[in-house]
């Protein structure tokens, strides 16, 4: 609420919409088309970095991810898949005016809380790629449902997909991420910022 009255307060600038999950911010980005979106890491259903990606294939508005991760890991992450800027929320109420006019004028903006090597984000090589980062779009969604304690089935419902589907999914991400159990994969999503705690 407070980043909204703060950005309603500039001069010709209109919140169109607002989401509470990482879908529906998905959807509502397709239909209203702003010129910019704010976002959060931590979204139930669907995580910043993944909204971005998905929402980046679709169209080409600037990102801005607000979040309260320092992390640089992190804001490669939300920059390699699409975002324009990566603010800190402890930042956000001196500099998201100043982060947005960046965004709105095709530059990029990352929170000083957060010092990307040499200010650049770079291609990794494929050698140091991370297990996440081996998962397919799909995996991804099915690893922060299922860490988000859904059933097989609700996640089926969630993605339109069948129940089996699902599973062949979860196999995939447990053998891929070297994961036993559901305990470990609640770790795994917590440690990677996949989901809070």
């Amino acid at each position: 609420m407070g980043l909204r009255l703060l950005l309603e307060s500039q001069p010709g600038w209109v919140v169109c919409g607002e989401a509470r999950t990482g879908r529906e911010a998905v959807a509502k980005a397709i239909e209203l088309r702003p010129d910019l979106i704010v976002l959060d890491v931590s979204m139930p259903e669907l995580n910043g970095v993944e909204v971005t990606r998905q929402v980046r294939r679709s169209m080409p508005a600037s990102i801005l991810i607000v979040t309260m991760y320092d992390s640089e890991r992190m804001a490669r992450q939300a920059i390699e898949a699409g975002a324009s800027g990566y603010l800190s929320k402890a930042d956000a109420g001196q500099v998201l005016v100043e982060a947005v006019h960046a965004l709105l004028g095709n530059k990029t903006f990352v929170s000083e809380r957060v010092q990307l090597t040499n200010g650049v984000v770079t291609s990794k090589p494929a050698s140091t790629i991370t297990a996440s980062e081996a998962l397919t779009p799909r995996e991804r969604e099915v690893l922060q449902l299922l860490a988000e304690g859904k059933s097989n089935k609700e996640v089926a419902v969630a993605l339109e997909i069948s129940p089996k589907t699902v599973e062949t999914h979860r196999a995939r991400i447990f053998a891929k991420l070297h994961l036993h159990s559901m305990n470990e994969l609640v770790r795994y999503a917590i440690r990677n910022q996949v989901i809070e705690p």
